[in-house]
C-alpha cells in the first residue's frame, strides 16, 4: 500500500510540474505567436497551411509505425538495454524519413494538388520530421523513469517557437508562410540537439542502419502503428477535406483552424497526462489493484480539466475568441463552442488508450478506431458540402464521443474496471455544479471576464475537493 501511495505521489508530482512548464510556455506560444500568424496571413492563407499540413500528418505513420509507444515500453521493461535499442531505432526512422516524403508527393500528385502547393511541402515535411524525432527523444526520459527531466524540458521548442517566430512577428513585423515553416524548422532542430545532449550524459548514442532491423521493428509495432493511423485519420481529415471539398479558396479551413488550434492546444494537457501515465500503467500491469488506484486518481484530475476546459469554451467562446483573433463572426463563435466540447471526449479517453497500449491489447481498440474512421469520413462528406466548417465540427465532436465510449466500456470490461460509487457521485455533482456556477456568473454577474473565469477557478478548486477529486491526503493515506 506504501508503493501504491509513492507512485501516485510520482504521478501527481511530476503531473504538476509539466502542466507547469506546459501551462507557462504553451499558451502563450498558441495565443502569441500562431493566432498571431493567422491574423496577419488572413483566413485564405493560413487555411491553406492548416490544409496541407494536415495532409501531410496523416503519413505521420510512416515516420512512427506506433515505434514510439513500443519504445516507451520496451525501454521501461529493460532499461539495460536502452543503447542497444536507441541504435536501431534511430537508424530505422532515418530509413523511414525516405518512404514519408516519397508517400506524401505521391499521393499529392495522385490527389491533384496545383503546382503551386508544392513550395511548402519540404517545409511542411521537415517540421513533421523533426517533431518525430523530438518526440522519439524525450520519450527515453520518461520510459527510464526520469520524470522530472520530462517535465522540465517538455516546453522547451514552444519556448524557441516564440523567441525566433516572436522576433519575425514583433520586431521585424513581417511574417509570410515560409518564415512560419523556418521558424519552427530552427527550433525543432535546437530541441532535438538539446535532448541528444542530455540523453548522451545517460547513456552512449550511436546509430545503425539495417533493413532486416527495420523489417523486424515494423513487424513488432504494427500493433501500435495502427493506432497511431486510425487516431491522426479521424482526428485530421476534416482540416484535409474541408480544403478539398469546398471551392472557397480555403477559407472554411482557415476557419476551423482558428477553433482546432485551441482544441490541440487543450489536448496537449490530457497528451502530457499520457505520457506520464503510458511508462506507469506499464509497469503496473502485473498489480490490478494498484493500477485500479492510479486509473481512478488520474481520472478524477482529468475529469476536472476536461469539465473547465468545456465550460469556459462554452460559455466564454466569444471573449475567448476576440481576445486571441480579429475579424471574428457568427460562424466562429459557433464552430469554437461546439469544437471544444469534444475536448471532454479526446482528453479522457487518453486515459484508457493508454492502458490498452500499456496491455498490448490493441486489436479492440484499432476495430474500434476503424470503425470511428469510416464514420467521419460519412459524416465529413456528407455535412461539409453544406454546413461548411460547423459541418466538420458535428463530425468531430460525434466521432469523438462515439470512441471515447467505445473505449470505456472496452476498458471496464478488460480490465474489470470498477469506480467507487463516491467517485460516480463525485462525477456527476462536479458536472452539475459547475454548469450552474457559470451559467450564474455569465447571466447575473457582469465582472470583468477575466475576473468571472479567476473566481470561477477558485470555485471549482474548491468544489474539486469537496468532491474528492484533488484530496492529495488521501493518496498519502494508503
Amino acid at each position: 500500500m506504501h508503493k501504491e501511495g509513492t507512485l501516485n505521489k510520482t504521478f501527481l508530482r511530476n503531473i504538476s510540474i509539466l502542466l507547469f512548464v506546459n501551462l507557462l510556455i504553451k499558451p502563450i506560444y498558441i495565443l502569441g505567436i500562431d493566432a498571431q500568424v493567422q491574423n496577419m496571413l488572413g483566413e485564405n492563407q493560413y487555411g491553406l497551411y492548416f490544409g496541407l499540413f494536415n495532409f501531410c500528418m496523416l503519413f505521420q505513420i510512416i515516420l512512427d509505425p506506433g515505434i514510439l509507444n513500443y519504445n516507451s515500453q520496451l525501454i521501461s521493461k529493460d532499461v539495460g538495454s536502452v543503447g542497444n535499442h536507441f541504435r536501431n531505432i534511430l537508424g530505422s526512422k532515418l530509413l523511414l524519413v525516405f518512404v514519408f516524403v516519397f508517400g506524401v508527393f505521391l499521393i499529392s500528385l495522385l490527389m491533384s494538388y496545383p503546382r503551386s502547393y508544392y513550395q511548402y511541402f519540404p517545409g511542411i515535411l521537415m517540421i513533421l520530421v523533426l517533431s518525430s524525432f523530438l518526440s522519439y527523444l524525450r520519450s527515453h526520459f520518461s520510459a527510464l523513469g526520469k520524470y522530472s527531466h520530462e517535465a522540465w524540458l517538455s516546453g522547451l521548442d514552444k519556448l524557441l517557437m516564440i523567441i525566433v517566430l516572436g522576433y519575425f512577428l514583433f520586431i521585424r513585423k513581417e511574417i509570410s508562410i515560409h518564415l512560419f515553416i523556418a521558424g519552427q524548422i530552427i527550433a525543432l532542430l535546437i530541441s532535438c540537439l538539446v535532448f541528444m545532449f542530455y540523453l548522451q550524459g545517460i547513456f552512449a548514442l550511436s546509430i545503425r542502419f539495417s533493413l532486416k532491423e527495420t523489417v523486424a521493428l515494423i513487424k513488432k509495432t504494427i500493433p501500435y502503428a495502427l493506432v497511431l493511423l486510425f487516431m491522426t485519420l479521424y482526428t485530421r481529415l476534416d482540416g484535409v477535406m474541408l480544403e478539398r471539398l469546398l471551392d472557397d479558396n480555403a477559407y472554411s479551413a482557415g476557419v476551423y483552424a482558428r477553433s482546432f488550434r485551441l482544441l490541440d492546444a487543450a489536448n496537449m494537457i490530457a497528451i502530457l497526462f499520457a505520457t506520464l501515465m503510458l511508462p506507469m500503467f506499464s509497469k503496473l500491469m502485473s498489480d490490478r489493484i494498484q493500477l485500479k488506484s492510479l486509473v481512478e486518481e488520474v481520472s478524477r484530475l482529468l475529469f476536472v480539466v476536461c469539465i473547465m476546459v468545456c465550460m469556459v469554451s462554452w460559455f466564454y467562446a466569444k471573449d475567448i475568441m476576440d481576445l486571441i483573433y480579429v475579424n471574428n463572426t457568427a460562424e466562429h463563435y459557433l464552430v469554437f463552442k461546439f469544437l471544444l466540447l469534444s475536448f471532454f471526449a479526446m482528453g479522457m479517453s487518453n486515459i484508457f488508450g493508454c492502458l490498452f497500449l500499456a496491455s498490448q491489447k490493441l486489436k479492440q481498440i484499432n476495430i474500434l478506431f476503424f470503425v470511428g474512421i469510416l464514420m467521419n469520413l460519412s459524416l465529413n462528406y456528407l455535412l461539409i458540402p453544406e454546413k461548411g466548417a460547423f459541418g466538420a465540427v458535428v463530425a468531430t465532436l460525434v466521432t469523438q464521443f462515439f470512441v471515447f465510449i467505445g473505449q470505456a466500456v472496452l476498458a471496464i470490461q478488460v480490465f474489470k474496471l470498477k469506480f467507487h460509487y463516491n467517485t460516480i457521485l463525485g462525477f456527476a455533482l462536479f458536472s452539475g455544479i459547475s454548469i450552474f456556477i457559470f451559467k450564474i456568473f455569465k447571466t447575473y454577474i457582469h465582472w470583468s471576464w477575466v475576473i468571472e473565469l479567476l473566481m470561477i477557478s477558485f470555485l471549482m478548486l474548491v468544489l474539486a475537493f469537496l468532491c474528492g477529486f484533488l484530496r492529495f491526503s488521501i493518496v498519502s493515506k494508503r
